[in-house]
Order: C-alpha cells, then structure tokens, then sequence
C-alpha cells in the first residue's frame, strides 16, 4: 500500500494529485475484498452487463476472452485513474485532503467521470460543503437489472449487486476521514 504521509496535511486539486494518491488508489481499487473492485484478468459482464477487466476498466480497452497480464492491468488502471482525475479536475475545483480525493477518485472511478461531474455532489465539493457532500455518495447505490432501476440496500438485490453497498460505505467512511 502507497504511504499516505505523502500527503498528510496537504491539500491538492484533483488534477494535481500526486502519484502517492494515484498509487493509493489503485491500491485501494485492487483490493480483493467486498468493498473494492478487485482485480480480474478474464473479462467478464458487470452486474450492469458491461464487459469489464481487471480493477473495474470498462471500454474499448476490454477484448472479451483475451486473459490479461498483471502488468496490462496496471497500466490500463493507473492511465485510467490519471485521465480520470485530470477530468475530474475539470468539473470540481478547490484543493482537498488526501482521504477526500481518495474518496471521489474511488467513488468516480466506479460510476464514471462524467456521471460524477454532473451529479449533486461535484456542485457541492464546488460550493465547499466538505462534510455533507460525503452523505452524497449514497445515492449511488442502485443498478439496473433487467432494464429496472434496483436499491442494492435492499435484502432481496444485495446479492445481484456486487460490492455495490460495502464500497459505497468505504467510500463515505473515507470521504469523512474515518479510513485511511
């Protein structure tokens, strides 16, 4: 794991994000557990039915059946949380604490840039309401299946869902400081 003291204390802007965050990031990304996406080397279809490899990478990039190496893994993420930030940078501006752009970059990377630059919480960072804008990210917590519109927090979807619930709840407990 990327050492945090890099950036304790410090405030940066998304696009200024130092390669401690970057590598943090995917670090936090490539964690096999509930509230991460975990790598995988064979595409496969999300719970939206999107092909995806390695740590969550949609689009053009994935070649369903090709099997991927670690270090094309690697790449396709850290060029992906780059250009995400970069563009992120773009939509929210103000300088953040390290836990806050990890936060958003995570939360980002899962529902993409531009739904997280169009959404209630880029305007807030944007209007500096640093604390509340956290509660934000769990109104990301639905997916469609089977073209409807499901709550993961649901018991009767939680299943279909993925990591959708735990990794929102990372992200939040992170945004507010609670997690490094």
């Amino acid at each position: 794991m990327a050492d945090q003291s890099a950036g304790k204390g410090r405030k940066f802007g998304f696009a200024a994000a130092p390669a401690a965050l970057v590598l943090a990031l995917l670090a936090a990304l490539g964690q096999d557990d509930s509230a991460h996406e975990g790598r995988k080397f064979t595409p496969y279809r999300d719970s939206g039915g999107i092909w995806t490899v390695c740590a969550g990478i949609t689009g053009p990039a994935v070649i369903p059946g090709k099997r991927y190496t670690p270090d094309e893994c690697t790449r396709l993420e850290a060029e992906y949380v780059q250009a995400m930030l970069r563009n992120m940078g773009h939509c929210v501006r103000g300088e953040f604490q390290f836990h806050e752009v990890k936060a958003w970059g995570h939360f980002a990377y899962n529902v993409g840039t531009g739904a997280f630059c169009s959404s209630t919480a880029a305007k807030r960072l944007n209007a500096g309401e640093r604390e509340a804008v956290c509660d934000e990210i769990w109104r990301f917590r639905y997916v469609r299946i089977g073209g409807v519109k499901r709550d993961c927090a649901l018991p009767e979807w939680k299943e279909k869902c993925g990591g959708i619930i735990p990794r929102r709840q990372w992200e939040m407990a992170t945004c507010r400081g609670q997690l490094q």
